[in-house]
């Protein structure tokens, strides 16, 4: 059995949330379309990802011999749940605003279900295989969401530009409890015995396709938006990115060079824990997970 290669004790946990959606306006980052939806891409993929990212670790669980890491496993699940929930309150405010993708969104979660029914109703040793390769995904996709949150994080704060105050919270607690699970998915990974070949083979499609997707995605956003014209602009995602109004695809893409090396770690992506739980602290609508308002 391969042992653990954290560098991390901190323990996970879920937190309860309490935003307040209801009044989000339909372009929420500063009035801009094309920013505001570029974020809305999380909101579509967040839930049924997330789930899948859940799948893969509960069926890691019976390979799973060492006790704090079945404890991080289980706070791992707490706080993706939520997120799942939080960011399907955020797309039915996107349905209210005109902005409908129930359909897509059905089937998307729909082969989910059947893929991990399908894996779990394989045979020894074809099901641990499997496993590994929903782990060695789910640890690609952390590594890229992880990274996009440490920039949201250090870049993001949205200080001097008009944001919606409840969207904003969602966002900013949502980055934090990226940075501070990073590292689950991956060590839960090499725990069970995945290795570097299939680590890597397997984050290689997933990069290429979120810098291909990711922009596509938005660009549909905008067409199915009544409220908004035009497609994606390469030039005004970057513009946006350096003034710290969004995040940067390509500099989240660029950090896919960290998990190519043999010694990597997600510890060592941008992005500071204590940064992120020090906003977890003082987030507004969240509330601790012993109970307490942060």
């Amino acid at each position: 059995m391969t042992a653990v290669m954290t560098k991390t004790v901190h323990p996970v946990a879920p937190r309860k949330t309490d935003f307040d959606l209801g009044s989000a306006p339909v372009h929420w980052l500063d009035g801009d379309p094309q920013s505001t939806h570029t974020l809305n891409v999380g909101n579509l993929l967040f839930p049924t990802g997330e789930r899948f990212f859940n799948d893969s670790l509960r069926n890691a669980l019976p390979y799973v011999t060492d006790e704090e890491v079945r404890r991080q496993i289980r706070g791992f699940l707490g706080q993706e749940v939520t997120h799942a929930n939080e960011h399907e309150r955020c797309v039915e405010r996107m349905h209210e605003h005109g902005i409908d993708f129930s359909r897509p969104l059905k089937r998307f979660e729909a082969l989910r279900r059947r893929l991990n029914a399908r894996v779990d109703s394989l045979p020894e040793p074809l099901r641990r295989q499997a496993v590994l390769l929903m782990l060695a995904a789910t640890a690609a996709a952390e590594h890229l969401t992880a990274s996009l949150a440490g920039y949201v994080l250090e870049d993001n704060s949205w200080s001097d530009i008009d944001v919606d105050p409840e969207m904003r919270h969602l966002f900013l607690w949502h980055a934090a409890e990226e940075v501070e699970h990073r590292h689950v998915a991956y060590d839960v990974y090499h725990h069970v015995g995945g290795g570097y070949l299939r680590r890597v083979a397997t984050m290689l499609p997933i990069g290429l396709l979120i810098l291909v997707a990711w922009p596509l995605l938005t660009t549909e956003i905008m067409r199915r938006d009544p409220h908004a014209k035009g497609i994606w602009s390469w030039r005004k995602h970057l513009t946006r990115a350096r003034r710290g109004d969004v995040f940067s695809l390509p500099r989240a893409v660029w950090d896919i060079r960290l998990y190519l090396k043999t010694d990597h770690h997600p510890a060592d992506l941008p992005g500071s824990l204590d940064l992120a739980l020090e906003y977890l602290e003082s987030a507004p609508s969240v509330v601790g997970y012993r109970g307490r308002r942060s």
